[in-house]
């Protein structure tokens, strides 16, 4: 994967790849563009890339953009633990299925451990067909009911202590 790399979006440089990379994700979850709202998505954009700023990503085969990441590698918790959120993970279609979905999701995992989270979250609409198995083939668990935002997906970062039993001192 050497001509792959991950690099910073630059909105300033390609803004249309980045709407066109979540216009066509709205497709995919949705089946059409009705309801995409392009004027809300440049705001998010341009406010992922000023609060986040390794939050926005583009996948770059040698010089053409063949992907896009977003994600928020750290974000407080109830219990003051932190944890990642991946809002998109998308891939040109010539480039889908040759691996690059794993690849690219492991380099976002990488990025939220490397922030000190512990676990990692991503949703999808159980409309997009190929979400579910490709994330759960990846060790994400389903978490709670789908409901109008779709289906949280979690992924334990760290492992977990093995509980050790001990003998009950006063046991007869």
């Amino acid at each position: 994967m050497t001509s792959i790399r991950l690099k910073p979006a630059y909105l300033n440089l390609y803004p249309e790849f980045a709407l066109a990379c979540r216009r066509d994700a709205w497709c995919i979850n949705h089946g059409n563009t009705t309801g995409f709202d392009e004027q809300q998505t440049r705001v998010w954009l341009d406010t992922l890339a000023r609060e986040q700023p390794q939050g926005l990503l583009y996948l770059w085969h040698h010089d053409s953009p063949i992907g896009q990441l977003e994600l928020a590698p750290a974000m407080a918790r109830m219990d003051g633990s932190l944890g990642g959120y991946i809002y998109l993970l998308y891939l040109v279609p010539q480039w889908r299925g040759r691996g690059l979905g794993r690849w690219l999701l492991e380099q976002a995992l990488q990025q939220i451990r490397a922030a000190g989270s512990t676990s990692a979250g991503l949703r999808y609409l159980p409309t997009n067909l190929a979400a579910e198995p490709f994330c759960l083939r990846q060790g994400w668990r389903k978490e709670g009911p789908v409901d109008e935002q779709g289906q949280l997906l979690v992924k334990d970062l760290i492992p977990l202590m093995p509980t050790t039993r001990y003998a009950n001192a006063n046991a007869t």
